[in-house]
């Protein structure tokens, strides 16, 4: 199957600009049913199949062999998540990005990096599967550095990977750090989280996202929190 290249994302259009009218736009593609949403989102209708969906399972990943390098990059972040947390977390110790992040709490990274659904240029992987007991969130993540993208296009970017999944597959989420552990401040995320657009909610409630947000606990392990 050839790759189908695709300009038109409406998560690549977001800009501060135009992030109120898209916002409405969005709500209203929900609002009119599934069609006009994946035309919205993907620019067609009918947007190619993944090309390998179908032999992927929850857990797939199982093995890490360490980090090579300290480059901080989102999906080395969501990699060290994911294998700090897991029976693989002793696997850690040869990480040369020392940062580890240990999760308490109740929700559980059971797995990083799924496949999106449809498949085409621009489109991502869901970055963790955040789960609890036998629900599990495909969750866009953003780092607490290095990052400074909005929730209207974390909401995009989800939807987008989730879309054309079977209903009760996942529950889509957005994750986000309340601090950059570097300098204690707030992040972009958590900043615009304080001071939502009314508008930006009522899309969430609509599109049923929900919201986590990491808590460091006594700066040594981090809490997903549900907002």
């Amino acid at each position: 199957m050839s790759k189908w290249k695709n300009s038109q994302l409406f998560k690549d259009r977001i800009t501060v600009s135009n992030y109120d009218m898209l916002i409405r736009e969005l709500t209203a593609a929900i609002d009119s049913g599934t069609s006009d949403l994946t035309a919205l989102l993907f620019g067609t209708q009918t947007p190619d199949l993944y090309s390998n969906h179908g032999t992927y399972k929850l857990g797939h990943h199982n093995y890490c062999a360490g980090l090579s390098s300290e480059r901080y990059t989102e999906k080395r972040l969501c990699k060290c998540m994911y294998y700090r947390n897991s029976t693989y977390s002793k696997r850690c110790g040869k990480c040369a990005l020392q940062e580890h992040f240990d999760l308490i709490g109740d929700y559980k990274i059971t797995d990083y990096e799924v496949p999106a659904f449809y498949y085409g240029d621009g489109i991502g992987k869901i970055d963790l599967i955040i789960s609890m007991d036998t629900v599990h969130y495909a969750t866009e993540v953003k780092p607490y550095k290095g990052n400074s993208e909005s929730l209207l296009r974390m909401i995009a970017e989800i939807m987008t990977y989730t879309e054309g999944y079977p209903p009760g597959t996942y529950k889509k989420a957005i994750a986000f750090f309340e601090k950059n552990q570097d300098n204690g401040e707030k992040t972009a995320q958590q900043k615009e989280f304080e001071t939502v657009n009314p508008a930006l909610l009522t899309l969430l409630e609509k599109a049923d996202i929900t919201i986590f947000c990491f808590k460091e606990i006594n700066g040594s392990a981090y809490q997903i929190c549900k907002l």
